[in-house]
């Protein structure tokens, strides 16, 4: 029997373990104090995005999600996900479909396992069948303090920031770049958040400014993978294409 099953989630079970785990494991590892009665982290975007899991086959418990909302299931008038931090309205005036990844977790105890992969191979390819031009989401920094990572925001706007995707951060106060001569971009990358790096090696373009998320406890870079534009020759090996 293999160890996990990726899947979406079909049952009211399944959708609440996988509630649950983003409240665990995500809502109080940002913000301890962020308690609620409920125990579970569930919004309005659930309503029509479809969540992801990953479920161990040993002890049936998810241990791993992500939600996906597309263009598609977006109702007229709604706004993704990462429009209360980045104005994308470019990518939504061009007419191509739009999927956007939020809310990604794994357990505790799963990091550093094939968890993540599983399911981010299971969702690409998702993706990429169902022919969406642009994946787009937000990846997070802990903390709020920009000056904690200026080394890395600093890294990702030299090597993976492209402009003519046109988006905007909301949050007007950023930080000054560190010259690039004093940077080690290896050592810094090695230092960035494992998702950080999995999008970057499939060719994700990332914003240069970054939105400080006081509510959450997290500083969000902004993400897109264009499914023109992208890391080829990794994302099919990725995908044992």
């Amino acid at each position: 029997m293999e160890k996990f099953t990726v899947k979406f989630a079909e049952t009211k079970q399944e959708k609440m373990q996988t509630y649950a785990l983003r409240y665990n494991e995500l809502i109080l590892e940002y913000r301890s104090d962020k308690v609620n009665e409920s125990g579970i982290d569930v919004n309005a975007y659930d309503e029509y995005g479809k969540l992801a899991i990953c479920i161990d086959n040993e002890t049936k418990q998810v241990v791993g999600c992500y939600r996906i909302i597309t263009s598609d299931d977006l109702p007229l008038g709604a706004s993704f996900v990462s429009e209360g931090e980045f104005d994308i309205s470019s990518l939504k005036n061009s007419g191509e479909k739009i999927a956007e990844l939020s809310r990604s977790v794994v357990k505790k105890e799963y990091r550093g396992s094939m968890v993540l992969m599983l399911l981010l191979r299971f969702i690409i390819k998702h993706i990429m069948e169902n022919d969406y031009r642009y994946i787009i989401g937000e990846a997070s920094f802990y903390g709020v303090d920009k000056k904690a990572i200026q080394e890395q925001i600093s890294y990702i706007a030299y090597n993976h920031y492209d402009p003519n995707y046109h988006i905007e951060c909301l949050d007007k106060e950023q930080i000054e770049l560190l010259p690039k001569e004093q940077l080690d971009f290896a050592e810094i990358r090695r230092s960035l958040p494992p998702l950080i790096r999995a999008y970057i090696s499939f060719g994700a373009f990332l914003s240069k400014d970054v939105f400080s998320d006081y509510d959450f406890g997290s500083t969000d870079t902004f993400v897109i993978l264009d499914c023109k534009n992208y890391n080829e020759r990794y994302v099919k090996r990725f995908l044992g294409l």
